[in-house]
């Protein structure tokens, strides 16, 4: 596919990483000469210097023959403009970022009306992702799959975790559970674990499962603890307007911090159940002063990695129950990884995940529409495994077929089976069946059909 990407910031910089490893033409528009000449250089692809508004810079980058144009500039207005254009021009696929709050209720007409086929805003896909947190506090990183019936649920394996020393082939029987674990880190090894994997302190392990399945785990293990009621935001941009809407919705009592007094003002008018401080949240004094020792979570939401690193530290000596930060930078994810932080967020990475699954089905259709289509993708284990959900197709050639006579590739794993509305965890006796939805834990890349999964 013909791929023109517009804006190269951290985002851009996300989804040239994620989509270059694929087999894809892609060409890069942006003002700065200099970021286009690294892109070119660090991935190998073809670059444009230029206002990727423009009629004359679009055509340059042979946006007419484009299969996805796709406008991550600083402006919300520019990408549209350069979507509007881009499909005027005959580009098949337009992907804007909007990340204006305000814009978010009329994402189905600018869709309806101004020919955009797909709008992502990070900071609400990074709002989302903390709520879910915030109400799964055990998980260190939670996504759902088939609307909801299954969850993928990463948690962390410290010294006295009940399942340190515990070999796999023996996790079901133990806990009389249906979970899954699927895939598994230690150190800077990701794999998808057998039998005969054991568990080991300082293991990071994703675990698949409805969500009654993984609460009765839980329970079980003695990670379901006390939900979590009193949250601090620290941070007043659209993230943690985002996550503050949700979490007073979901009513949640929740304080927010910001150093800019003007920011706090409409903090205070947007939200009159939150209670609103103006100050500077790395000043520990502050932060004592606010009670950050008897609140329940503290999200560190700014738009610096370095002070959501320092006041997400600052959290942990006062031993908070729950600490997500947001982190954009791969120095200070790996920082907070070492240092015990509960939950990174990095929104460029979740709205990546959403363009390439997008990409990926747009790959994925054959003459007659889609083959086995994919229905949602998610980095996870630090990007390093894919958790994909597709639907059987009547063109699976190992439909019907028990799993333990079908010879799949290494590094695999189906985590789940869902049919009419039923959960199954598969074992060797289980077949996919047409209409039925999978999920596939893999390290391997380029799975764009379900039968990509089979030697």
């Amino acid at each position: 596919m013909k791929i023109v990407l517009i804006g190269n910031g951290s985002l851009g910089d996300s989804l040239i990483e994620f989509i270059s490893k694929e087999d894809h033409n892609i060409t890069v528009i942006d003002e700065d000469a200099d970021m286009v000449t690294a892109v070119v250089n660090k991935y190998d692809v073809l670059g444009v210097t230029g206002n990727g508004a423009t009629v004359e810079i679009q055509k340059e980058a042979d946006v007419p023959n484009a299969d996805v144009v796709i406008s991550v500039a600083a402006s919300d207005e520019l990408n549209l403009l350069c979507c509007m254009i881009a499909k005027q021009l005959g580009a098949k696929h337009a992907i804007a970022r909007v990340r204006d709050p305000r814009y978010l209720n009329q994402k189905a007409f600018m869709c309806n009306n101004l020919g955009i086929d797909m709008i992502v805003n990070p900071e609400h896909e990074a709002a989302g992702e903390a709520a879910r947190l915030l109400r799964f506090p055990a998980a260190m990183k939670l996504e759902k799959f088939a609307q909801g019936q299954v969850e993928v649920v990463e948690i962390s394996i410290g010294k006295d975790h009940p399942l340190v020393d515990l070999p796999l082939i023996n996790f079901k029987s133990k806990y009389s559970t249906n979970a899954l674990i699927c895939a598994a880190q230690r150190g800077d090894e990701v794999i998808i674990p057998g039998g005969d994997y054991v568990i080991r302190e300082g293991d990071r392990i994703s675990i698949a499962a409805s969500r009654t399945d993984i609460t009765a785990l839980f329970v079980k293990i003695g990670l379901l603890g006390k939900q979590i009621k009193d949250v601090m935001i620290v941070g007043g941009g659209n993230i943690s307007r985002y996550l503050a809407s949700q979490l007073i919705e979901g009513r949640f009592n929740v304080k927010m911090i910001e150093q800019d007094e003007k920011v706090c003002e409409e903090l205070a008018e947007l939200f009159p159940k939150a209670t609103v401080i103006c100050g500077d949240a790395t000043d520990p004094d502050l932060l004592d002063d606010e009670g950050i020792e008897s609140t329940d979570a503290c999200v560190a939401m700014t738009l610096n990695d370095q002070k959501n690193f320092i006041i997400s530290m600052f959290a942990k000596t006062r031993d908070v129950k729950k600490i997500i930060s947001k982190i954009s930078s791969q120095t200070f994810v790996k920082l907070s990884a070492n240092a015990g932080i509960d939950s990174n967020i990095t929104p460029q990475v979740l709205t990546a995940s959403k363009v390439l699954r997008y990409i990926r089905g747009l790959a994925n259709r054959g003459e007659n529409g889609y083959l086995s289509q994919i229905k949602s993708l998610h980095k996870l284990v630090g990007g390093k495994v894919e958790a994909i959900e597709f639907d059987v197709a009547e063109d699976f050639k190992a439909a019907g077929v028990p799993l333990r006579s079908i010879r799949l590739k290494g590094n695999l794993l189906i985590a789940a089976v869902i049919r009419e509305n039923a959960v199954i965890y598969p074992n060797g006796e289980t077949t996919l069946n047409v209409g039925d939805s999978v999920i596939v834990m893999t390290t391997n890349e380029h799975l764009y059909d379900l039968g990509d999964i089979l030697l």
